[in-house]
């Protein structure tokens, strides 16, 4: 590919000679090339075809999607009613106040190396899996050892984008389509693409991505009521299994989003919201949500700041299915469809991992005991990782189990306004981006 440039600089000449050296050249020289220079770094649509090509498209891929797979889940906790407001800076705010709409551009179409880049990251990332792997069909595995390992990678997280629609999002239009997808049909798209998956890493013999496979579907299946389908996946997951989103310092598209929330005296753009900061289980505290007061002043100038451990360094890795996962969805599915003493095990196994007491029928007697108790254990295994606590929010919205946000009456600020004096907007799932609806940001 070759592209025109001005070249008026590089033929200055000092004012007496400068038109007559011109002319010279002008008149000695082969002209038709002369504003034209080749650009090896640029890449053509062609390029990318290339069989070459195929593990540089499959790493690219997958860091899209690690990148915003972090921002999602760091996102996340903000708006759901594990961090209260501290920031200084008015998106990162809007965060934690519930005032996201489909016009905040950082949200809308803000990469995912900025604060708070969401919507588009999160389709980026979508588009790049499933073109890759429609890609990779076009070439054999000779011309591609790897290939089937790569189909089923490309299949998988493909897979765990759709989860956070189907579970964090109002819905989502695909592709430039004029249809808004709802929650449930983005999740059954979920439920294809790690079936998909599954098929060709069971083939390829390639067990981590059988094991991703299995728990994003336990996953998607739970919030869509197929609970034999969660249990019989879920079981498969062996105990120890843990896949991530990777994490470094070596850029900001790579650093753990947590390290900018909540860290040390650096960031201070959130504080661990009070009903997180003493959590206890028969009068013991529960070492898996270790909170502590900084004593330093949050970017606002007016909120303490408390910090978790969740988290030390940009570098740490970000969970993105794990066999405790699996563990807590047959838990969830066992309970709502009556086997309680299942639950019941699954649970107390939870609390001897821990170091706290055990959980027992005199403690969690009935059905509606049982679902809290999960609902309550998923809050604390999960404190501030992989989303689940704005599934939850938005799972039980309407029933029972009900989880308020904050500013919502039952939360840590249940008369709408913050501790700062700011008042609480109304989101509740994400919006799609106007983006997305008219081609404009604002």
């Amino acid at each position: 590919m070759k592209r025109m440039f001005n070249r008026t600089r590089e033929l200055v000449a000092p004012m007496w000679w400068g038109p007559l050296a011109v002319a010279f050249l002008l008149a000695g020289c082969d002209t038709e090339g002369l504003l034209e220079v080749d650009l090896p770094g640029d890449v053509t649509a062609e390029d990318v075809e290339d069989v070459g090509l195929a593990s540089v498209m499959r790493d690219s891929a997958i860091g899209d999607f690690e990148c915003v797979w972090d921002a999602y889940v760091a996102g996340s906790a903000r708006h759901s009613d594990q961090y209260i407001q501290s920031s200084g800076n008015i998106t990162q705010a809007m965060q934690n106040l519930r005032r996201i709409d489909g016009s905040l551009p950082t949200y809308a179409t803000g990469s995912c190396a900025s604060s708070y880049g969401l919507f588009t990251p999160l389709h980026t990332a979508r588009v790049m899996l499933e073109r890759h792997f429609d890609r990779l069909q076009g070439f054999t595995d000779e011309e591609v050892p790897s290939r089937q390992q790569y189909m089923a990678e490309m299949r998988v997280y493909s897979g765990f984008t759709y989860i956070a629609f189907g579970e964090g999002f109002c819905g989502t239009p695909l592709d430039g389509g004029e249809q808004i997808l709802e929650p449930d049909e983005l999740l059954q798209i979920a439920v294809d693409r790690f079936t998909e998956g599954l098929q060709i890493a069971e083939a390829a013999g390639h067990e981590q991505m059988v094991n991703a496979a299995l728990t994003g579907r336990a996953r998607a299946n739970l919030t869509m009521e197929r609970y034999q389908e969660v249990i019989q996946d879920a079981e498969r997951v062996p105990e120890g299994f843990r896949f991530d989103a990777t994490r470094d310092g070596s850029e900001s598209r790579r650093y753990n989003k947590h390290e900018s929330i909540n860290r040390n005296e650096t960031n201070r753009s959130a504080s661990v919201a009070p009903s997180y900061r003493d959590i206890r289980w028969k009068g013991e505290p529960d070492p898996r949500v270790n909170v502590m007061n900084t004593g330093f002043i949050g970017h606002d100038n007016a909120t303490i700041v408390w910090r978790h451990d969740k988290v030390n360094s940009r570098s740490d890795d970000v969970r993105i299915a794990s066999w405790e996962e699996a563990q807590l969805f047959i838990a969830e599915a066992a309970a709502l469809t009556g086997d309680l003493d299942r639950a019941r095990s699954i649970l107390s196994e939870f609390h001897e991992r821990a170091g706290i007491p055990d959980v027992t029928e005199e403690d969690i007697p009935t059905q509606a005991d049982v679902i809290r108790h999960v609902i309550q254990e998923r809050k604390r295994e999960f404190f501030v990782e992989g989303g689940h606590r704005l599934r939850d929010h938005l799972r039980w919205r309407g029933t029972e189990f009900e989880i308020p946000f904050l500013g919502e009456p039952g939360s840590d600020h249940p008369d709408g306004v913050a501790h700062t004096g700011e008042f609480y907007g109304s989101t509740t799932c994400y919006p799609v981006a106007d983006v997305e609806l008219t081609g404009t940001t604002g």
